[in-house]
């Protein structure tokens, strides 16, 4: 049976990657984006498919989003805003908190079943080896903006809590580790392979945050939306909240030399280290995060496929394939 299926924050990574598979799965996809940092070309082939349809709005405008929702059965909601490096962070919260509860009060009016985006950035600072979902939430001193997303996720995280306490709506937390892949936008806030990726191409130095050595988990986006999809079919992940990502991770200076490698210049590798203060003299990053994904193997077989360094390289081939787009696209970024 065609279910009506909305996708907030439809026209970023994750967001357009999901409409592709729920459309091939026969249902009837809207996707909702305000366009300030997705892009609706990730969404360009799919303008013309019967089943899609996309709006451009804001998810803080809550009629409108009432419209679309209208019919739904199911509401991803990935829209969001990234950590603020440099400036947005009451703006951050704004969207992250307030979107989140109407999000959920849509749902709850027609309800509709919310899978909530949330990142493995909420548990912080927490100096565990390795973090399940049962792991403590440490995050850092609040005068730290860097923190604001991580915080707005938790609260998040517990407003859904909340609404299925209260309401009966059902929910499910996917805690994303690291997702990276096909996209074409682009910014300072873009992760860190995207950035390398790209200096590479345009031959400039690699920019590299801090000394290099703290380590990141990396997703590609097929593992993602695969365990994303088990989690919307599995009946029991309802009220769960789950780790998604591959368990391994890689330093930031490894990661820099595997890209390198990838893209293929026969030269000595040129690195910009750019200290932390050139963010704020309060920024502060974890040195190191391995999520453990043992509850999502056992609650519905998933098993990551794509290896770091095959999902680099395929991610090194599309944007070489796409450069030049990405560029016109993108006419303000840039890595110096």
């Amino acid at each position: 049976m065609k279910e009506k299926i909305v996708i907030t924050g439809g026209a970023g990574l994750i967001g357009s990657h999901l409409s592709r598979e729920l459309l091939d799965d026969g249902n009837q996809v809207m996707a909702v984006d305000d366009l300030s940092q997705g892009k609706v070309d990730n969404l360009k082939d799919l303008m013309e498919h019967k089943d899609f349809s996309f709006v451009q709005s804001n998810i803080l405008d809550n009629q409108n989003l009432e419209e679309c929702c209208s019919g739904a059965s199911t509401i991803f909601h990935l829209a969001a805003l990234k950590i603020p490096r440099y400036r947005g962070y009451l703006k951050t919260l704004e969207v992250n908190a307030k979107g989140t509860q109407i999000v959920l009060d849509c749902a709850r009016k027609i309800g509709a079943r919310v899978i909530f985006a949330s990142t493995d950035d909420v548990y912080g600072k927490n100096p565990d080896s390795l973090v399940s979902e049962e792991s403590s939430l440490v995050l850092g001193d609040s005068q730290i903006t860097r923190w604001s997303s991580a915080a707005s996720k938790i609260y998040g995280e517990h407003l859904c809590f909340g609404y299925a306490e209260k309401y009966q709506v059902p929910i499910t937390i996917i805690r994303y580790s690291g997702v990276f892949g096909s996209t074409f936008q682009l910014s300072s806030l873009s992760g860190v392979q995207d950035l390398l990726i790209v200096s590479a191409l345009t031959q400039r130095a690699l920019p590299i945050h801090g000394d290099g050595t703290q380590t990141r988990p990396f997703t590609f986006i097929e593992d993602a939306i695969d365990a994303t999809l088990r989690i919307w079919r599995t009946a029991s992940t309802d009220g769960e909240i789950v780790n998604i990502g591959t368990g391994t991770q890689i330093s930031i200076i490894n990661l820099a030399y595997l890209i390198w490698r990838f893209v293929g210049i026969n030269e000595n590798i040129q690195l910009n280290f750019i200290p932390y203060t050139d963010f704020s003299h309060l920024y502060e990053d974890p040195r190191h995060r391995k999520i453990d994904i043992s509850k999502a193997k056992y609650l519905f077989g998933y098993q990551p496929k794509i290896s770091l360094e095959n999902g680099m390289q395929m991610q090194v081939e599309w944007f070489k394939n796409n450069l030049k787009k990405i560029q016109k696209l993108n006419p303000s970024f840039s890595t110096n």
